[in-house]
């Protein structure tokens, strides 16, 4: 027998060891064996359907508790007058059960601050790697609420109310427990295995083109277009060296375009579907197939496409695609897989029906009834920007002229507006969205039509190669498709990832079927309790760009937190495709590009989520100026050809070695590579978050400038620790424009002192590593009245001090 001991918070320690078609676990916690105490063991693995979100209930489960994985049973243990009782909750379908006896799977004894179990075989989800949390809760504290503490997660501190626990353990079994099986456990978070997500999001499109002529609505011929071969090995190396693990590679999939292929079977799209000449990334024309214009030869560009997949992959990183669930084209036909396009067998009679894969207008709906009118032409005249250059427009679609559809953002009018996603229609997963807190179609059999087809897609993909997904407004479609889809996917690939675009401000989110997490309101929740690797953080970059286009302070970051288990696995971004540039003019304070350093730093560093960095913000891409149907809106343009000039003097002729950048270019590169590898350390990957601001808004100099009645207004500070690796750091950033702030008194209260685990009272020096040079000393016990000074912070700049003290 191979058993292995555990490391546990709170001074807890467990033991795990297989026998004959079971495991012995060893679990010592203070007081375990007290009335009034539980424990509880949570089980889970991959491919099986599950839930990150516990029960709660006051006596029993007491608070609400977030796993960093999906669990399928939850096994609660006491000690009791008569001996050990054990009940088990399973995961059925959308909800857990209730509470059942589950004394025959768990057996075992108590004693003084100890509990020995024998686990039987079928009680712990057996599979290749079993995710596994235990944790004690003493019910008698918080008003029957509970206190938990001792988790199998050593970074894990007690707490009172609700609690979202980090990391998990891994048990890798090399074959069934009968065989008696070596038992290798690993530490494992909720997001990735080997590192700490790092996302470089490359826009296909125009990553790779180096054609200066960017006329207005030009065409490819005129403007060029990104190829998959010019995302070379040099290019992949430059990434790499960036401090990425993956690339998002943006709008890959075929959309509708005003670019003619008939001579391969793909022609034209009518312009009235079209935004842009190129054609919007996000109107996916079919599901199974890539862009001919990123290919060379564009017949093979599926196979030019793989080869791109297997550069990647040889460089050590993983490629994401779009997933785009919500809505497709108003022209969508796979010619990869026809069989398998969308509508074939609809009832077109239908507003809303679970077998359809649409959802069709009544003649009786806003905008007059057929023919569907598309915003593209008033009185004859051209009014899309697209057509106004392409002509040809009538603002009608042949195919809709009698049954049409609701548009991709739930506009159910035969007349979408221009401000509409006119060019798309929306997909029909089982539940009406006008209807949207009916689930009855998709909490049972049959499956809904559309989740099968989107599988297919799912795992068409998977076998192509890719790793991961980035799915577009997942927020719109229902939770209970993505727990069966996600799970599908990671029984045929454990570590596929999945990141989801969602906001919970918009109220075209849909609300989950599992009443637990319907009852917390934040979609957020429901995406990462349906296998969810990440969700985006919108509130923490608002906050921060209302510094600047605002009135808010830097003291505002922390209002804008979400609750824990949101906030440790949402992805963060200073830019992305949908959000204006750092250095464009007119946003983020007109300061330039400079303004992406202490922006980055903070959004970077507060959390152990996914960070990505979009395609040019390292070299200050400023998309100044009309590309196209975008107009001047300080995006770069993803409806248009385009090349990003400040981009292309990095690429320099395709040679990716940046020689025809400026020394400020430069030295900003240099600075995001700095800063995407630091975060990659276990502080930031494991450790947990403490923000400084909240006990230094009273601390004379620090972020206050001349007029301001508190300080904080352009300073940030927060703590990062994990207990692991015994990481420590102080971040702090200037995020003011001009202003040099010096001899900062940045005060670090008791609590935070006793919440870094200093081993001793020993000096402490705070180095920075972002390439100040600064080092400073304090002593632990003078950083609540004195705090650690730092001499100099400049404007616009972050500093990544690492936390050491002499043994």
């Amino acid at each position: 027998m191979n058993g292995s001991d555990i490391s546990c918070s709170d001074g807890a320690s467990l033991q795990i060891t297989p026998e004959e078609g079971r495991l012995r676990v060893e679990y010592t916690a203070q007081g375990i064996d007290q009335p009034g105490r539980r424990m509880y063991l949570a089980t889970g693995a991959n491919g099986q359907p599950g839930s990150a979100l516990l029960p709660y209930g006051n006596g029993l489960e007491g608070s609400t508790v977030f796993l960093p994985f999906n669990a399928s049973r939850l096994y609660v243990i006491a000690n009791s007058p008569g001996g050990l009782t054990a009940s088990v909750r399973e995961w059925k379908g959308v909800q857990w059960s209730g509470w059942s006896d589950a004394s025959a799977a768990v057996t075992g004894t108590f004693s003084k601050d100890h509990c020995s179990l024998a686990v039987a075989e079928d009680a712990v989800c057996i599979a290749p790697r079993v995710a596994l949390e235990i944790y004690a809760k003493d019910l008698t504290q918080n008003h029957g609420w509970g206190r938990l503490y001792g988790a199998s997660d050593p970074a894990y501190r007690a707490g009172v109310g609700d609690q979202a626990i980090p990391g998990f353990v891994q048990l890798t079994l090399a074959g069934a427990l009968h065989a008696v099986s070596p038992i290798s456990p690993e530490y494992r978070t909720r997001l990735e295995a080997d590192s700490r997500v790092r996302i470089y999001q490359l826009f296909v499109r125009l990553f790779g083109n180096i054609n200066g002529t960017r006329k207005t609505n030009g065409t490819l011929a005129e403007n060029g277009v990104g190829k998959f071969d010019d995302i070379s090995d040099a290019a992949l190396d430059g990434i790499r060296d960036l401090g990425c693990t993956h690339i998002w590679l943006t709008g890959v999939l075929r959309q509708a375009t005003s670019t003619d292929y008939s001579k391969i079977g793909l022609p034209a799209d009518d312009p009235d579907l079209l935004k842009g000449l190129a054609g919007s990334p996000y109107a996916i024309k079919d599901y199974f197939d890539v862009c001919p214009d990123y290919a060379n030869d564009p017949a093979k560009r599926l196979i030019e496409f793989k080869a791109l997949l297997d550069r990647i992959h040889a460089h050590g990183l993983k490629a994401i695609i779009d997933l785009v669930p919500n809505h497709v084209a108003r022209s969508y036909a796979s010619t990869i897989h026809p069989e398998w396009s969308f509508g074939l067998k609809d009832d077109k009679t239908k507003f809303f029906d679970p077998r359809n894969n649409f959802f069709y207008l009544r003649p009786n709906d806003p905008g007059g009834g057929p023919p569907l009118k598309l915003p593209t032409c008033k009185d004859g005249q051209p009014i899309s920007p697209t057509c106004k250059v392409l002509g040809g427009c009538d603002g009608l679609f042949a195919p809709e002229k009698i049954h049409g559809r609701v548009t991709g953002n739930n506009a159910d009018t035969w007349a979408p507006a221009i401000s509409d996603w006119y060019e798309t229609v929306k997909l029909n997963y089982g539940v009406d969205f006008t209807h949207p807190n009916d689930h009855s179609h998709v909490v049972a059999p049959p499956v809904p039509d559309t989740w099968t087809k989107m599988d297919r897609i799912i795992a068409y993909w998977q076998a192509m190669g890719v790793d991961g997904f980035r799915c577009d407004m997942s927020h719109m479609v229902p939770a209970e498709f993505w727990a069966w889809a996600i799970t599908r996917a990671r029984a045929r690939q454990p570590d596929v990832w999945f990141m989801g675009e969602a906001y919970n401000n918009d109220p075209a989110k849909l609300p989950p079927a599992d009443p637990l997490a319907a009852t917390l309101g934040n979609v957020m929740y429901s995406l990462l309790n349906s296998g969810f690797n990440a969700v985006y953080d919108d509130p923490t970059y608002k906050a921060l760009k209302g510094i600047y286009d605002g009135p808010r302070w830097a003291n505002d970051i922390d209002a804008a937190a979400t609750p824990d288990f949101i906030y440790q696995n949402s992805l963060r971004y200073a830019e992305n495709h949908d959000e204006v540039r750092l250095a464009g003019k007119n946003n983020w304070g007109s300061i330039g590009m400079e303004v992406g350093r202490p922006v980055a730093a903070i959004l970077y560093g507060i959390g152990r989520g996914p960070v990505m960095i979009y395609n040019g913000q390292e070299v200050g891409e400023p998309a100044d100026g009309a590309e196209g149907f975008g107009g001047d809106d300080a995006r770069t343009t993803i409806f248009d050809y385009w090349s990003m000039p400040e981009l292309v003097k990095w690429v320099d002729g395709h040679k990716y070695d940046g020689a025809l950048l400026s020394k400020e270019q430069k030295s900003l590169r240099y600075y995001y590579a700095k800063l995407l590898n630091l975060v990659g350390e276990p502080g930031f990957r494991f450790g947990g978050f403490r923000p400084l601001n909240p006990a230094n808004n009273r601390t004379a100099r620090f972020g206050a400038i001349e007029g301001d009645p508190a300080s904080g207004h352009w300073m940030y500070a927060f703590l990062r620790y994990d207990s692991r690796s015994q990481q420590r750091w102080l971040v702090v950033a200037n995020l003011h424009r001009s202003t040099t702030f010096t001899e900062v008194h940045l005060h670090i209260p008791a609590d935070a002192v006793r919440w870094l685990e200093l081993p001793s009272q020993s000096p402490l020096t705070f180095t920075d590593h972002l390439g100040s040079g600064v080092a400073v000393m304090a002593k632990p016990g003078d950083l609540p009245a004195n705090g650690v000074v730092i001499p100099k912070i400049p404007p616009l700049s972050a500093m990544y001090f690492a936390i050491t003290q002499s043994q």
